[in-house]
């Protein structure tokens, strides 16, 4: 049985990853928490089993690390959650676009909804909180796809595979690729109702030590292209903005 003393020092270690790992704003190698807390490998090692077996960090193909949906759960829960207090920034949104808006982050190989505030005449849809959706199909999965090296994103895929969802859904990973070159390049993220027919969303990365995409999301006729460039981006930009400023301030 552990001694007192030797608990302590053990939740002090795991502390030490998990902000490290946060600090870092990147998936980070073992040797490089090794280095970066001080910590003899072994004891990385058997901490990170740990906390891979809770998902309060996960793994990529790459075996590296970095911090996991779980920590959101936990806030979510606790006082000032995460979700919540990003529905002032959401709020700001829908009052300037006219549509709803959401926040996701990458759970395992999916993107999971943590925020969402509905328009007036929002939409039925699946941006709904803790809702779990493609990455392929969506706007804030490719948003979420596009931060990692290609060949991470050739792994998740094969993983995930690419279910149809609707005579829009890209289902090769050469159209898929190509559509993230394309977005990563004009910086924002496009679902033609490629996951839900009737609806489109468009979304742009959080800049924060957490995988977070924001979009907005509403009927086809409702968005046209000059609305796009000209609202829906910028208001979207500014507030992810906003938001990645206050997750970084509480790393």
């Amino acid at each position: 049985m552990a001694k007192p003393r030797e608990t302590v020092r053990s939740v002090e270690r795991v502390f030490s990853i998990l902000e490290f790992m946060a600090h870092s704003q990147r998936a980070v190698t073992v040797s490089e928490i090794s280095a970066g807390c001080n910590l003899p490998m072994p004891t990385v090692h058997r901490l990170l089993d740990t906390l891979l077996e809770l998902h309060y960090v996960y793994r990529t193909p790459q075996r590296s690390y970095a911090c996991g949906p779980n920590l959101v759960h936990l806030a979510r829960y606790a006082g000032g959650t995460l979700g919540f207090a990003m529905r002032p920034y959401l709020e700001k949104v829908v009052s300037i676009v006219r549509e709803s808006t959401a926040v996701a982050i990458l759970d395992h190989d999916y993107a999971r909804y943590i925020s969402h505030v509905p328009a007036e005449f929002s939409l039925p849809g699946f941006s709904q909180i803790s809702n779990l959706v493609s990455l392929h199909s969506t706007a804030v999965g490719k948003t979420i796809l596009s931060s990692m090296p290609d060949s991470e994103i050739t792994a998740t895929i094969e993983r995930t595979g690419m279910r149809r969802f609707t005579a829009q859904t890209l289902t090769e990973l050469s159209a898929l690729m190509e559509d993230i070159q394309l977005s990563r390049k004009r910086g924002y993220f496009i679902d033609n109702e490629e996951h839900s027919v009737g609806v489109f969303c468009v979304a742009v990365p959080i800049p924060s030590p957490l995988p977070l995409a924001i979009s907005v999301s509403g009927d086809p006729s409702r968005l046209p292209d000059k609305q796009i460039t000209s609202v829906v981006i910028p208001t979207l930009r500014e507030a992810a903005k906003e938001i990645g400023e206050q997750v970084r301030s509480h790393s």
